[in-house]
């Protein structure tokens, strides 16, 4: 995607690339193999603090102007009021993630016809949803309403509550999800209530 690889070569995840909380790769029912990165959010706030430069100087949206300036470029350009508006979190990473799930795509990347992103924050976190990006608020009210009119190609961004996503479910059925269902329930403790 352009960005710069360390120059020890080793790559560490989160740290000056783009990267998913975890990846899952499917076939569907109709025979589309797809892989789903997930994004997954907890407490996570975020500032209006523009993030076009860099504290090293750089510019990103240098770094990211060769795919914004394709025909292909997975958000709708006629909707956003400038590529600079992106440049404000959370907003910057979920463009950087639909980009990555964009070139894993056209790359078939694990065989995959679709690659889409799935955002989970839990329901209560209203600080997520707050627009930082003063540019796009003009869009919708809240980051993910933004996003998913964004969108330019239909089934490529979804977005469900850690509520949605766990509440009811039905770990008897899945013995072998019994720590993992120990780990949610103590990390998530309101999905009880």
């Amino acid at each position: 995607m352009g960005e710069k690889i360390p120059r020890h070569g080793k790559r560490t995840r989160g740290a000056n690339f783009t990267s998913a909380d975890a990846a899952a790769r499917f076939e569907r029912q109709d025979g589309t193999r797809q892989i789903v990165l997930i994004e997954w959010k907890y407490t996570e706030s975020y500032s209006s603090t523009p993030l076009k430069i860099a504290k090293s100087g750089t510019d990103r949206t240098v770094i990211y102007a060769h795919l914004y300036n394709r025909d292909d470029f997975p958000l709708n350009k006629a909707l956003l009021p400038s590529f600079e508006a992106l440049f404000y979190e959370p907003f910057y990473q979920l463009m950087r993630q639909q980009l990555l799930a964009h070139e894993m795509e056209k790359a078939h990347e694990l065989g995959a016809e679709l690659v889409s992103l799935l955002h989970i924050a839990p329901e209560h976190n209203r600080d997520f949803q707050r627009v930082t990006s003063p540019a796009l608020s003009e869009i919708g009210e809240s980051v993910i309403e933004i996003w998913k009119k964004l969108q330019r190609y239909p089934g490529r961004f979804t977005s469900a509550s850690t509520e949605e996503m766990f509440s009811g479910f039905p770990v008897e059925k899945f013995p072998e999800l019994a720590a993992w269902w120990e780990y949610i329930k103590a990390r998530y403790s309101w999905l009880q209530e």
